[in-house]
């Protein structure tokens, strides 16, 4: 994933070089880049707000390989520590997949107001509420693509401020869904040592939408 997200960092350096994004945001373009290539690197920090208790789950030592492999998390480990019944679930926010985002959004949200965004982030945050998913030993997972949904609606209502409604509608819609999404879980939840809002399970989701918003800035010289 890093990686990928590197190669598409590429483009936005050359064109953040060239002086030809956020524009529309009143954002300098070399700010714009190290900005979002700053959530790329800061999406390992994750900073806890809060605890619930969720059950463990009963999972072979092969699931929890497969599971600790392709999400990263150490699930392993922390079955052994604590509890053997429960897990002291810690709520976080990731610094790169939440609070960057977050800040940069309400940022553009409060200098370009607009009506269509508020209209598209209702649809969002219902979407991701609809479409997340508790994984057992991950927590909140949603769909990667979701953020692409703004997109349509943005060029229907508002072609002409596209990247401020893909970028707040988008980035707010995911987070304020997953946020959402929380009061789904109770102590007879299979659960997950963590839950990272912005993080695992929903990094890519938003990260993808700002890297197209931030795209859909770009002006011609």
């Amino acid at each position: 994933m890093f990686a990928f997200f590197g190669f598409m960092l590429l483009p936005i350096f050359y064109l953040g070089y060239t002086n030809k994004l956020g524009g529309q945001w009143n954002i300098n373009s070399i700010t714009l880049f190290i900005l979002t290539a700053a959530m790329l690197l800061l999406s390992f920090i994750e900073i806890p707000i809060y605890n619930i208790r969720t059950k463990k789950p009963e999972l072979s030592d092969e699931k929890m390989e497969l599971i600790g492999e392709f999400y990263s998390v150490p699930l392993a480990d922390e079955m052994e520590e604590g509890n053997k019944l429960v897990f002291n679930t810690s709520i976080t926010l990731n610094l790169g997949g939440f609070i960057l985002p977050f800040i940069l959004a309400a940022y553009v949200a409060f200098n370009n107001p607009g009506f269509a965004a508020l209209e598209i982030m209702l649809i969002i945050i219902m979407a991701t509420h609809l479409l997340s998913e508790i994984k057992t030993g991950v927590g909140i997972v949603i769909p990667n693509y979701i953020g692409l949904l703004t997109i349509p609606f943005a060029l229907i209502l508002d072609p002409g401020n596209a990247a401020t409604v893909v970028l707040v509608a988008g980035v707010f819609g995911i987070l304020i869904g997953t946020i959402t999404s929380i009061f789904n879980i109770n102590e007879n939840t299979e659960g997950t040592p963590s839950i990272n809002l912005g993080g695992v399970g929903s990094f890519k989701a938003v990260y993808v939408t700002v890297l197209i918003a931030v795209l859909l800035t770009y002006l011609p010289v």
